[in-house]
């Protein structure tokens, strides 16, 4: 069974299974917006096993161990299988280059790179990494609309207080201002920062994933993002009504 469950919270829609597939059963959507496994472990193919992570979390991401080959055949059918006019696909300076062919072989046409300026580096040496890529794209033959916003989002990282590659909310905010109008999908929801981000901006959202323990707590964080007043949205207006003059005798 492709959906082994599923929650709808507000005009958000989180589904528990294998995205490859749910996605062919749910129809059209107007943008894809996600961070996917993308394999980044290690400088060298027989390092891809160990995972993104490594030993830095006893947490494991579904699917993060493939090689390049099982990556690129992932994004290709993510990219086949979602019917969305545009693509936002988190990915690192390793895994790039394979991102866009995949991307490309699913039919999507490259439009621009989106870097996210996380402020702080990260570990490593001797240049510690302080961003992260997003590949931008859109489905060949679709219209291309105007853009409104710079292809740098300056956010500072999230923490990972609930997922090991847990993106913030700025950066997904960042993203879903700018994206095309109409139903988010993210097929590897994790955590559900995606969704989060709809809530509070007012999106439609729908997130698969396929790690029961990260399902749970992006339903739970998708909740209270609905329960917490809209820091990030005005609200509409109330209608004023005004007092009409009153008549004199004479009028």
């Amino acid at each position: 069974m492709a959906i082994v469950k599923e929650e709808r919270i507000g005009d958000c829609r989180l589904i528990l299974g294998d995205c490859l597939e749910v996605m062919p059963l749910i129809g059209k959507v107007d943008a894809v917006v996600t961070d996917p496994p993308y394999s980044s472990g290690g400088f060298q193919e027989s390092g891809k096993s160990a995972g993104s992570i490594g030993t830095r979390s006893s947490e494991i991401i579904e699917m993060d161990d493939l090689s390049t080959r099982g990556y690129i055949g992932l994004i290709r059918r993510v990219c086949k299988f979602a019917d969305a006019a545009e693509f936002y696909i988190f990915t690192d300076w390793k895994m790039w280059g394979w991102t866009l062919e995949a991307a490309e072989l699913g039919g999507v046409a490259t439009r621009n790179m989106i870097v996210w300026d996380k402020g702080n580096p990260g570990m490593g040496a001797p240049w510690r990494n302080a961003h992260e890529l997003i590949y931008y794209g859109k489905r060949r033959h679709r219209p291309a609309r105007p853009g409104r916003s710079g292809n740098v989002i300056h956010e500072p990282r999230s923490g990972n207080a609930n997922h090991p590659t847990e993106k913030s909310f700025g950066v997904m905010a960042g993203i879903l201002r700018n994206a095309i109008d109409g139903v988010i999908l993210d097929p590897f929801m994790g955590s559900g920062t995606t969704l989060v981000a709809c809530a509070k901006l007012g999106r439609k959202g729908i997130g698969i994933e396929l790690d029961p323990d990260h399902f749970e707590i992006a339903c739970k964080r998708v909740e209270d993002a609905y329960r917490q007043p809209d820091l990030f949205v005005a609200p509409p207006e109330k209608p004023q009504q005004e007092a009409l003059p009153l008549l004199s005798a004479a009028e």
